[in-house]
């Protein structure tokens, strides 16, 4: 009973998928994209969201407050183990409790739900159909169904429900080439406009920062799929693993795929993998004298396409 009502549950994520028009021209498309931007990055918000991927079920809460160098949000699970996600101007934080026992970890990603498009979304229309859906209504507010559908294979469709005001994603679908949901974002409840509490937060103890830049590239990625750039590059610590990983990111905005980089003792053995439902997927492979390890929430054909094109510095 209980997988049933998921199924339908999800389904209704993507229904408008059916009933959403021809693609916008480019400029709509664009002020679309951007709208919702801005108002995720901007606006002042609090509420509760349900995350679910399969039946995996998650309610976190989120707060956002807009400041004068850029935003400060915080994001907690309200299930599950104790852990937040803060993150600001100056950078974000993974904070974790076991019991007596607090763990602070350093992110190189400030995003996340309902902040899911980058501050400037204009190049996203190179990569990616816009398509108006169907009036809905999530958590007592009207909204508007966005499709985000990509123009290739090498990323993953969205479908956002923006507030009929201000734009803000009240619920976001991620869904494969098929049309079929990988992961869905709703908000259950939420207040905007108000001034979010997150002065009550405690302040974090200094940390010493866990990456630095890179003394000097190992490899080079020859070829990217289009729209993909490096973002990021840098030596850093990861749980679980002695020493330090040289990590990549690439992104086009809105998909992101890493590159974890590790000296290769022995011959690599070539592996390729995907998660249970088909979001994640990986590949590894030796270049040089390394171990190469591609993943991301990305189309194996992007993940592929970055993993092949690799090759030692010269």
């Amino acid at each position: 009973m209980k997988a049933a009502w998921l199924l339908l549950w999800f389904a209704a994520g993507v229904q408008a998928h059916a009933q959403a028009g021809a693609p916008l021209p480019t400029a709509e498309a664009a002020a679309w994209l951007q709208k919702m931007a801005d108002a995720a990055h901007r606006m002042a918000y609090e509420g509760v969201f349900v995350v679910q991927q399969g039946e995996a079920m998650q309610t976190l809460s989120v707060s956002n407050r807009p400041s004068g160098l850029g935003n400060e949000s915080r994001l907690q699970a309200m299930d599950g183990s104790q852990r937040e996600v803060r993150c600001s101007q100056t950078g974000a934080v993974t904070v974790e409790a076991f019991g007596s026992q607090v763990k602070i970890e350093k992110r190189l990603n400030r995003r996340h739900f309902p902040d899911l498009l980058p501050a400037n979304a204009l190049p996203l229309v190179n990569w990616y159909d816009v398509r108006l859906g169907e009036p809905a209504r999530v958590a007592g507010l009207d909204c508007r169904n966005v499709e985000v559908l990509p123009k290739d294979n090498f990323r993953w469709g969205y479908v956002l429900c923006a507030e009929k005001d201000s734009g803000l994603p009240l619920k976001a679908v991620v869904i494969n080439g098929s049309s079929q949901p990988l992961m869905q974002y709703t908000f259950a409840e939420i207040r905007l406009g108000a001034a979010p509490r997150l002065g009550s937060q405690p302040p974090l103890p200094e940390m010493p920062d866990a990456a630095r830049p890179l003394d000097a590239e190992r490899v080079s990625a020859k070829s990217l799929p289009p729209g993909f750039t490096r973002i990021a590059a840098v030596m850093r610590h990861l749980p679980n693993t002695q020493g330090e990983v040289e990590h990549w990111v690439f992104s086009d905005g809105l998909t992101h795929i890493s590159l974890f980089l590790t000296p290769a003792s022995k011959p690599v053995e070539n592996f390729r993998g995907e998660s249970a439902r088909g979001m994640i997927n990986l590949m590894r492979r030796q270049v040089g004298g390394f171990q190469a390890t591609v993943l991301g929430d990305a189309p194996w054909a992007a993940v592929e396409a970055i993993a092949l094109g690799l090759e030692p510095k010269k």
